[in-house]
């Protein structure tokens, strides 16, 4: 194809494209969902952490301390079981609570959005959430129990909902002027809560009448119905076809020059969210992880992986001046998953000779590690990390299973034998260019 024909080619993609990532972008119940998850990674990044530290991949049945460094493990799990109980507080207040906090913070950023007030939209639809989804209370010596059975992964998507109904309501009722008035003189953040009592009110009644009608009909409160409905389209999601559309979809977005990881990780994020939320629960009770398609899955096996392996190969076979300085910029933020200077510096945006073999050894890789995930011979992630975390590291780290790291490697040496040649052939065009241009 030629450069003109190329070039026409790319402007009736992005005239088409363009428009509807802008709009999917901007749509504010998506932003909403995107801001309000991302206010959770500190949380579940701390709670990993001490989840790590109270259930070390240690089996003393088949450790012996021959050496130092098992014998630290030994005792590591012994430390762990000793303080169990302590290690794992951090853990129930932050992954375990996952649901609290993404209710509030999504129902925050869409009343913000709407120019509510956004802590009335966030404490109003954390209180439906939580009167909705809490277990039956149980006595106790010390006073009354509360079950966090549905407050954390398990609740999420329940939560999200919630969110944006009420959120909803609050701005049905502030559109039709239906509040508590209150007299000019009273400071807005004191006229606030009494403006949220209305919509509280009728909210209120809602949740609490179909809740009851609910746990009457099916046995289950609200959180648990929506759990049960939504559970089996929750693992059609996290299935292998799945994880290959969204490796396809993630490479082609980029191909053309509009943000792929943006677009389908504003649909992916609740369900990885959830999925490492569930796995880190099963981790803790002593069962396995459920789901391989779970946390930075799609990007450590994609991006993350072929991206570096790349820069391998432009260190191995590039001649040209345009990827010898691209290598010298780009490597240092390569390493730490930050690919954007590699994405437009070669570009990958209409690049057809580059942008296809990426998609190949993206979706061949998380297609291979899904597999291999799901038959249970390497464990799958359960622990949130830093996103800026090297990729091999992450996925240890993730996965505390040191089979992954061997998978990695293995993994890395094939994507660089699928890109060598591509790369070989697009620095020996970028090389002609370069002559040409210099005579």
């Amino acid at each position: 194809m030629s450069s003109s024909k190329m070039d026409l080619f790319q402007e009736k993609i992005q005239e088409v494209f363009l428009p509807i990532a802008d709009k999917l972008n901007s749509q504010r119940h998506l932003a909403a969902l995107k801001n309000g998850m991302t206010c959770t990674i500190p949380l579940t990044i701390i709670g990993g952490f001490f989840m790590l530290l109270a259930q070390p991949p240690v089996n003393p049945a088949t450790l012996q301390p021959t050496n130092f460094f098992f014998k630290f493990l030994l005792d590591w799990k012994a430390w762990s079981t000793t303080y169990a109980q302590i290690l794992s507080v951090p853990y129930n207040l932050t992954i375990g609570l996952l649901a609290v906090y993404i209710t509030f913070s999504i129902a925050y950023q869409l009343g913000k959005h709407y120019k509510l007030n956004g802590i009335s939209c966030g404490v109003s639809a954390l209180f439906l959430f939580l009167m909705t989804s809490a277990e039956p209370f149980t006595s106790a010596d010390n006073g009354l129990i509360m079950s966090m059975k549905n407050l954390g992964g398990e609740g999420m998507f329940y939560g999200i909902i919630v969110a944006f109904i009420s959120v909803e309501v609050f701005k049905w009722m502030s559109d039709h002027n239906i509040k508590l008035k209150m007299p000019a003189q009273v400071p807005p953040n004191v006229a606030a809560p009494f403006e949220a009592l209305f919509p509280l009110v009728f909210l209120t009644a809602l949740f609490f009448i179909g809740n009851i009608v609910c746990i009457n009909i099916t046995g289950n409160n609200l959180c648990r119905l929506i759990f049960t409905l939504l559970y089996p389209l929750m693992r059609a999601s996290s299935s292998l076809p799945s994880v290959m559309l969204c490796s396809i979809l993630l490479s082609l977005f980029w191909f053309m020059g509009i943000h792929g990881n943006n677009i389908v990780g504003s649909v992916l994020t609740p369900i990885t969210t959830a999925n490492i939320a569930l796995n880190a629960s099963a981790v803790m009770n002593g069962s396995g992880p459920t789901t391989p398609l779970a946390g930075s899955f799609m990007t450590i096996f994609g991006n993350w992986m072929s991206y570096p392996a790349m820069m391998v190969c432009f260190f191995l076979v590039a001649r040209s001046a345009q990827l010898k300085s691209l290598r010298k910029i780009a490597l240092v933020p390569d390493i730490f998953n930050i690919n954007e200077p590699l994405t437009f510096g070669i570009p990958v945006v209409m690049n057809i000779l580059i942008a296809l073999p990426l998609l190949l050894c993206n979706l061949v890789m998380c297609s291979i590690a899904y597999l291999i995930m799901d038959a249970g011979l390497i464990g799958s992630i359960y622990i949130t990390v830093p996103w800026t975390t090297p990729g091999v590291i992450n996925l240890f780290l993730s996965t505390m299973d040191f089979r992954a790291v061997i998978m990695w490697v293995i993994m890395f040496a094939a994507d660089i034998l699928i890109l060598l040649p591509f790369v070989k052939a697009y620095d020996k065009q970028m090389l002609t260019q370069e002559n040409a241009s210099s005579i």
